[in-house]
């Protein structure tokens, strides 16, 4: 295991983000990539919103439509799967947070910088795909 921290101050740096862990993987010849991350997803009611919501408010995140969600993504040789449990308060604690059910779904569409990372595994050789 090699844990990588992903820098998503801007895109640039989510771009040398992405290529740190595709390095990663092919330096050490991963079978899988799983990655943990803190974000936020728009209710379903305002998704016909989302442009508007865009535009308006610059992310998802700084609308006050933004709900706190775990996103975890698991990438193998067979595609990947996406997980998005929500974060709750966890009482009586103001502070403490914890996580819904997380109930991975295979999702073989998901496109962005951090997919497609995990080296083709080509006669037991690792290469870029």
């Amino acid at each position: 295991m090699l844990p990588l921290v992903i820098d998503d101050r801007s895109e640039e740096s989510k771009d040398q983000s992405a290529r740190m862990i595709q390095a990663a993987a092919v330096a050490i010849e991963a079978d899988f990539i799983f990655m943990v991350r803190e974000a936020w997803k728009l209710p379903e009611r305002y998704m016909p919103r989302y442009q508007d919501i865009l535009d308006k408010h610059g992310s998802v995140g700084a609308s006050p439509y933004a709900e706190d969600i775990a996103a975890f993504s698991l990438e193998t040789i067979h595609g990947t799967w996406i997980a998005m449990p929500f974060i709750k308060p966890k009482p009586p604690s103001k502070k403490r947070r914890t996580i819904g059910v997380v109930e991975f779904a295979h999702m073989p569409e998901i496109q962005g910088r951090f997919t497609g990372l995990l080296p083709a595994k080509k006669n037991g050789d690792a290469t870029l795909h």
